[in-house]
Parts: C-alpha cells; structure tokens; sequence
C-alpha cells in the first residue's frame, strides 16, 4: 500500500471511529485532521470535505461488495442442498472484517444512502439471476425489494450479533431460504 493509500485510509478510519457516535454534520474537517494529525492541505488533498470522505467509504464497500459477487447469477442454487450451502461464505466474511465500518453504516446512516445502494446491488444480482435462469416472477420490482430488504436486514442482525452467530448460520438459515424460496421454477 502506498503512502497515498495509507493516508486515505487513515483518514476513513478516523472518520468512521468519529461517525459511530457523532452525526455526519458534527465532523468538521478540523476535527477530522486533529484525529489523524494531518494538515488540512493534506485534507484537502483528498477529499472536497467531510460528505466525499463518507461517501468514497460507501462506494469502496460497494464496490468490493458487487465484486465478490459478481458469480452470483451463475450458481446453481437447485443443485445445492442447505448443509453444502457455502456461496454466500465471500460475503460474509467480508463483512466481519469489515464489521466496525458496516456496523455504523449500517447502524448510523440516517439517509438511508449506503442500504439504497447495497440494495440495488443485491437487486441487480436476483435480477441478473432470474433472467439466466428465465425465471420470470410476478412484480419483479417488488420481489427484488423483498430480497434485498431481507438480505440486508440479516446482514445488519448479524453485523451486530457476530458473537452470537456463526457465519455457517447465516448462511444455511437466511440466505438459503432466501434463495431456495425465491429463485425456483
């Protein structure tokens, strides 16, 4: 990781450390550089301010979420049977080592922007699925509105469980369903 890198990480780490108790508008960019020790300038150098910080944070989880699953729409979810259910592993490990950031995302957006777009990843993922499987649901819209809010409701009921909760669960109990119950013929 380059020097660039490392900068931009830091100063995403310090938001979100920030961002799990505060609201986006109570982080000032002065704050924000007192926490990393970084000059403005060097801010600025970055990020146009405090908004663009949360939302290259967003979009590299987005990003990285839409790439471990880009396989999605080719698995063959009727050959699988609950104890060999292990697509949705990826994901899911992703998330724990991702938790602190996904648990306040998840947690504290209030805008509701960072579930719009994981949900319209997950959306376009069933619906890529469906028409390689030439499954034609009644409501399309609607059954893919059904799916991502599950998904992501199981997601954030995990992200804030993880102790509680095997990854092996979650899988074979939520996302299994989900998939047998909604993609079938």
């Amino acid at each position: 990781m380059g020097q660039n890198e490392k900068k931009i990480l830091a100063i995403q780490d310090a938001f979100m450390r920030l961002y799990a108790h505060d609201q986006v508008h109570e982080i000032t960019v002065k704050r924000l550089c007192e926490e990393v020790g970084i000059a403005r300038t060097a801010f600025y150098y970055y990020f146009s301010d405090i908004y663009d910080v949360l939302e290259s944070i967003e979009d590299k989880l987005i990003g990285d979420l839409k790439e471990i699953n880009q396989d999605f729409f080719a698995q063959d979810f009727y050959q699988i049977t609950k104890d060999q259910f292990v697509y949705f592993f990826d994901t899911l490990r992703y998330i724990k080592e991702n938790r602190s950031w996904l648990k306040t995302l998840l947690n504290r957006s209030r805008d509701g922007q960072f579930i719009y777009k994981w949900k319209k990843i997950i959306n376009q993922d069933f619906s890529r699925k469906y028409h390689h499987d030439k499954i034609v649901p009644e409501n399309e819209p609607m059954v893919l509105e059904m799916i991502s809010s599950a998904c992501i409701g199981a997601y954030t009921y995990w992200v804030n469980h993880l102790d509680d909760i095997s990854m092996e669960e979650v899988a074979k109990e939520v996302l299994y369903r989900l998939c047998r119950d909604f993609i079938s013929e």
